[in-house]
């Protein structure tokens, strides 16, 4: 007989388990690394080719590395939400089934909470020796310039907390998706609500204070809610943007596309959230290294340069990891529907235009928002450094950058899944039992 914690483990299928524990073990070694970072005394002196990274050692800019190393983590965290709702017709046939067994919706919930907390604490605690070898990576010199992280520190005793909370975060995505029934529409074409108004007049009342702006704490704030503005901002973005097409659309693939998504742009919209603020990352690093080049010291440069780089880099890992979750969600939604797809296609409506209108959705979900960070940032940033004029090429740069490498992320996630969306619209699909 398996044993039960094997069977919460494989009650999903392999490939969901797969996800998860990969996603959670990646979110732990990143929190590690930022723990380790945030645990260094202020008073931490070594700096150069035989200590750390400028940006790393200084107490002044080490809070924003720190920052930066959490906010990694969000696309992660959507990629975890996404693989917990795959195999949503056969959960939902099991939920079904155990209710008219008896099962209340908190034993359903408990249960939920049980099968992917368990797995996420399986890939918390795999993110500990993903963290060591991460480490290894990072203690290495970059440059001539010092190394990411400190040889003599680490997270210490907040290394299993932070695997706990991994876990519970877990949990808690569990429970929430045994909460009713996945992949039926219930937006029914309503526009989305504009929660984004509420960081928005907080940005804008922080954008008065200039004294708060030239803060530590100021800073960290703007970051934050300018991140959480263009998260909740993602679904009407892609409400919009599917309205436009669908008003346009010259193709079945485009017309099925708009028409999910204008449907219930709400899952499609929170699998992208992060795509602004890599958008935002992505609009910053040419402007800032542009201004840097023209303003700064040789010394100044050096100092710089190098996270700008970095973080530009961690930015595009990051757009593909939303990609890949928001494929995630377009073929779990094709999976769900694959006995209306498959009718469709035994029609004579030719199988390719459902994986083109998968491909689609992806890139309008996508490639508006991050461009709309782009620009915020790139402005934004030109503004603040009263630049405006002479930072015009720079900022073109990184709307196009943007758009190339979203769309570039789009069509690699989706031409992974590809397979899996051609066998839903298979013959085999069209039973009715």
């Amino acid at each position: 007989m398996r044993p039960l914690w094997l069977t919460l483990l494989l009650a999903g299928g392999r490939g969901r388990l797969g996800l998860v524990v990969g996603a959670t073990a990646a979110v732990t070694s990143l929190l590690l690394v930022a723990a380790s970072i945030a645990r260094l005394p202020r008073t931490y002196l070594r700096q150069g080719t035989d200590g750390l990274v400028g940006v790393v050692a200084e107490p002044g800019t080490r809070p924003g590395v720190v920052l930066a190393l959490l906010l990694m983590t969000v696309p992660l965290l959507l990629l975890l939400d996404q693989a917990v709702r795959l195999g949503s017709t056969a959960r939902i046939r099991r939920a079904e089934a155990l209710r008219v067994a008896g099962a209340t919706a908190g034993d359903l919930r408990r249960w939920g909470a049980a099968e992917v907390g368990l797995t996420a604490l399986v890939g918390g605690l795999l993110g500990v020796p993903l963290w060591l070898l991460l480490r290894l990576a990072l203690l290495e010199p970059v440059g001539g310039s010092g190394a990411l992280l400190p040889d003599d520190a680490g997270p210490g005793w907040w290394t299993w907390p932070v695997a706990a909370a991994v876990a519970a975060y877990g949990a808690l995505v569990g429970a929430r998706s045994t909460a009713g029934p996945e992949g039926r529409s219930r937006a029914g074409g309503r526009r989305p609500r504009p929660w984004w108004l509420l960081p928005l007049a907080a940005l804008v009342v922080l954008a008065w204070r200039d004294e708060l702006l030239v803060s530590d704490v100021g800073v960290v704030l703007l970051v934050v809610l300018l991140t959480l503005t263009l998260a909740l901002l993602a679904p009407t973005v892609a409400y919009l943007a599917a309205g436009v097409l669908v008003g346009r659309a010259a193709s079945a693939a485009a017309l099925l596309a708009g028409r999910r998504l204008v449907a219930d742009p709400g899952p499609a919209g929170r699998a992208a959230a992060a795509a602004g603020a890599v958008g935002v990352t992505l609009g910053v690093v040419p402007v800032f290294i542009g201004s840097l080049t023209a303003q700064a010291a040789a010394g100044d440069r050096d100092y710089y340069v190098l996270p700008a780089v970095g973080a530009g880099i961690c930015a595009l890992v990051a757009l593909l990891v939303i990609a890949a979750s928001l494929a995630v969600h377009s073929t779990e939604t094709v999976l769900v529907r694959r006995r209306e797809l498959a009718t469709l296609v035994a029609t004579g409506v030719p199988a390719t235009v459902v994986s083109d209108s998968q491909r689609l959705e992806c890139l309008l979900v996508t490639v508006p928002l991050a461009v709309l960070g782009s620009l915020v940032g790139s402005v934004g940033y030109a503004v603040l450094a009263a630049d405006l004029a002479g930072s015009t090429a720079e900022v073109l740069v990184g709307l196009g950058s943007t758009a190339a490498v979203s769309v570039l992320a789009c069509w690699l996630a989706t031409a992974v899944l590809r397979p899996w969306v051609r066998d839903a619209v298979g013959p085999e699909n069209l039973r009715t039992v």
